[in-house]
């Protein structure tokens, strides 16, 4: 008779069960805690819902709208501190004859919009340190000639020795319907570089800052155009960079009426702002006479120039070499071109007063940093005496 074969299979008892069940149940929380963070991370992970102004199309958006006010002073804005600016807020110190002279469809001055302007921009570059001074605080006529307004206008950035110059003006023209942005230098590009400089940024700040709908082929002018081989007053009597900015036209009846407004101002005024900030950013070159020191040299001897290319004492990689286009730098005697010795490692420039001159003489020395910025004040007088 067989013999019934004991069950050898392994069993868990009752109370083995219940000693294991802790554990186990540890082991499943434990696996579903860690799931719910895994997945809790990659919903964290996972992209915020898209806006549909990420997906519109560049079409979609209207240029001439603008953004909620806002003017924050942004971080390049400190190179602006100390740079001496004067700003002249255009018209009202003369004579008005009146019969709607310089105002708009429905009256509104260009003057009190110019001055408020002015003192808008005057606040933003405050605030970054620049040293500024406005040609007038008032809205008021003086009741003097054009000529001689004009003129004391100039006459105080040229005491001031300004770094800039900035007169603040609006257009007009018979056409109602011209609106548009436009920077005036003086005579030829060649007259000033550092001022059209100045201007190529006054004239990026404010087309950001204003959206006009319009925009001209070039807009940055001779005021040649306007008076041949005079130009404007106010450019023609400065002796530092001078620009004349005409933001938009006060006879275009909508831009009247946004001209009026305080806030749109104060935009006019960020734009030039911004547009000064980023021309500091981009260093503002200076030179000093280093030999003769006091101004008086014989013909025939030579001159030394120290050259700063308004980047490198701020430091940083690379200020040790000086940051200037080679080719770019001219030495001019009462505005003839010398041959010059460029010293890069001393930061010099050195030429040979031509022995023809004498008396007073104007020894002129520019160049253009890497970023194009040239010379603020490149002219140093000079007394030649003979051998």
């Amino acid at each position: 008779m067989a013999t019934k074969r004991k069950n050898t299979a392994h069993f868990v008892s009752k109370g083995t069960a219940a000693a294991v069940l802790p554990y186990f149940l540890g082991a499943l929380l434990g696996g579903v805690a860690v799931w719910l963070l895994m997945s809790g991370g990659e919903r964290m992970a996972q992209a915020p819902p898209v806006s549909p102004d990420a997906l519109a199309p560049p079409a979609d958006f209207v240029w001439s709208e603008h953004p909620e006010p806002d003017f924050p002073i942004p971080p390049h804005a400190r190179f602006l501190k100390d740079v001496k600016i004067v700003l002249d807020p255009g018209h009202i110190g003369q004579r008005d004859p009146g019969h709607g002279w310089k105002r708009g469809p429905t009256g509104l001055r260009e003057a009190e919009v110019n001055l408020r302007v002015a003192q808008y921009l005057r606040e933003f570059l405050n605030a970054a340190g620049a040293d500024v001074v406005l040609t007038r605080e008032a809205d008021e006529c003086l009741d003097l000639p054009d000529k001689e307004d004009l003129r004391q206008r100039a006459e105080a950035a040229n005491r001031e020795g300004a770094d800039l110059f900035l007169s603040i003006h609006h257009n007009a023209a018979d056409d109602p319907s011209a609106n548009y942005t436009t920077l005036y230098y003086h005579a030829s590009p060649d007259h000033s570089p550092a001022s059209l400089c100045a201007a190529r940024y006054l004239l990026t700040g404010l087309d950001s800052a204003l959206r006009l709908d319009r925009q001209v082929g070039c807009a940055l002018r001779s005021d040649y155009l306007h008076y041949p081989g005079e130009g404007f007053a106010v450019l023609r009597h400065a002796r530092v960079p001078a620009v004349l900015s005409e933001a938009s036209f006060h006879s275009n009846p909508p831009e009247e009426a946004r001209l009026r407004d305080p806030v749109y101002n104060r935009r006019e005024a960020y734009g030039l702002f911004l547009g000064l900030a980023r021309w500091a950013q981009a260093g503002l070159p200076r030179v000093a006479l280093v030999r003769p020191r006091q101004g008086k040299i014989r013909a025939g001897t030579e001159v030394l120039i120290s050259l700063d290319d308004g980047l490198s004492a701020r430091g940083g990689g690379g200020a040790e070499n000086l940051r200037i286009q080679a080719d770019s730098v001219v030495v001019r005697f009462d505005g003839t071109p010398v041959p010059h010795t460029l010293d890069r490692n001393r930061r010099q420039v050195r030429a040979t007063v031509p022995q023809s001159l004498r008396g007073r003489c104007t020894l002129s020395v520019d160049f253009a940093n890497v970023f194009g910025q040239h010379v603020l004040h490149p002219r140093i007088g000079l007394e030649v005496s003979g051998r």
